[in-house]
């Protein structure tokens, strides 16, 4: 590969394992080959990364990208990613999370915060430690892939679920971007593509072929949120019964009309010079995937077996509803560009998660993600004799199995 990225029929026979005349047919059969960005006397040449895209998605299903998103924080992204990454791998599903949240949370619940300090730590072999700083900071300064790292989940059933590792560096991220030159002008529209390219180089690197990679995000419209949205085929909106989820969920859509609308001025300025590209057409278009009622307190019905959400959840809840059928769906729906709201996405929550009180803690210090929980020992002062509680094993599992629903619709329905 040249310097500029540019590559040959050789040369692309060589990356897909075939012979040049078979890179001759591809071009004459199929439509989407990518087009040439200049005709040489040795013959035409193509960018590199257009070539691995198509040949990603000829040779396999390209993997779902998925953030999970709340401008408001305390809803419990986190936790819901980490749950739902473990519920799609004990599924069969390749799985690669990312922790995208300056926070770190995600790192520090599912490796441990001894073992995530290692990842933080730079040498002069490694300038940038093994965190997604050694990618993203190289990435975004010089236009060129940096170093990719995954790590594995501390208390894993099986190899299916890996993790970029995050980076406190990340606020810092976020200052580099800029939305005026590099979206709307169009510049820098793969600056903001970031976590896709890291996906991709992740694969790549790791020969991995992943199902679905899920982005932790911050609790912000800051442009760390544009990028994963930019990079993502669908998003899902944690939500808690709280004062201000129902106003949170309204602004989400009025902003995010506004995020495409960039990006789709960027585009068509970007593809007037570029038209043979193939990823920036496909890019700038999440989906919303639904959303999730999380943290809620239940109750016994009066006179009834029946388990129902308690007065003050339930009202809160109701607003939530309201606003998501009223402010959100209707907002996104008026996105001319692509279908934001999928046909099978309604007012309805895709999954409730009930309030696991001292349980949810216990999960994060422990690195143990709540499908394996009744299996430890609880380690806090306030369980009992330090068993769980027969109640307290029930919860676990009705929302264990909540979860394997979730994965199950994601699976079959994105």
């Amino acid at each position: 590969m040249n310097e500029n990225g540019l590559i040959g029929l050789c040369e692309i026979a060589n990356i897909a394992g075939v012979s040049p005349s078979a890179v001759g047919n591809w071009r004459k059969r199929y439509s989407d080959f990518p087009i040439p960005v200049k005709q040489l006397k040795s013959g035409p040449v193509f960018e590199q990364r257009q070539i691995s895209y198509w040949l990603r998605k000829k040779n396999n299903p390209m993997v779902k990208i998925i953030a999970l998103f709340n401008n408001k924080g305390g809803v419990g992204k986190t936790t819901i990613l980490w749950n739902l990454a473990t519920s799609l791998a004990e599924l069969g599903k390749k799985v690669l999370a990312i922790d995208f949240d300056p926070q770190c949370n995600l790192s520090i619940a599912a490796l441990g915060d001894k073992e995530f300090s290692t990842f933080l730590e730079s040498s002069r072999q490694l300038p940038y430690g093994k965190t997604i700083r050694a990618f993203a900071l190289p990435y975004i300064q010089q236009s060129s892939s940096g170093t990719a790292y995954i790590a594995s989940p501390k208390n894993a059933a099986n190899q299916n679920l890996d993790i970029v590792p995050g980076d406190f560096w990340l606020n810092n991220f976020s200052d580099i971007l800029n939305v005026g030159t590099d979206v709307i002008g169009g510049a820098g529209l793969y600056r903001f593509l970031m976590p896709y390219n890291l996906i991709e180089t992740v694969e790549k690197e790791f020969d991995k072929n992943y199902d679905f990679a899920l982005i932790d995000l911050p609790p912000s419209f800051n442009t760390l949120v544009r990028a994963a949205l930019y990079s993502s085929d669908y998003f899902l909106v944690p939500c808690t019964p709280d004062l201000f989820s129902a106003y949170c969920v309204g602004l989400i859509g009025q902003v995010l009309p506004r995020f495409i609308e960039d990006w789709e001025q960027g585009k068509r300025r970007y593809l007037e010079s570029n038209s043979y590209d193939l990823i920036i057409p496909a890019k700038g278009q999440p989906k919303f995937g639904g959303w999730i009622f999380n943290g809620f307190d239940t109750r016994k019905k009066s006179g009834l077996d029946e388990i129902v959400k308690t007065g003050a959840d339930q009202a809160q809840f109701q607003k939530v509803q309201d606003s998501i059928k009223d402010r959100l769906i209707p907002k996104l729906s008026n996105i001319k560009a692509y279908s934001a709201v999928p046909d099978f996405i309604d007012q309805e929550p895709v999954a409730s998660i009930e309030d696991l009180n001292v349980m949810a803690p216990d999960s994060i210090v422990q690195n143990v993600p709540l499908k394996y929980l009744a299996q430890t020992r609880p380690t806090r002062e306030n369980v009992g004799r330090g068993t769980w509680a027969g109640n307290q094993k029930d919860l676990m599992k009705k929302m264990d199995e909540e979860y394997d629903n979730l994965a199950n619709f994601i699976i079959h329905q994105f």
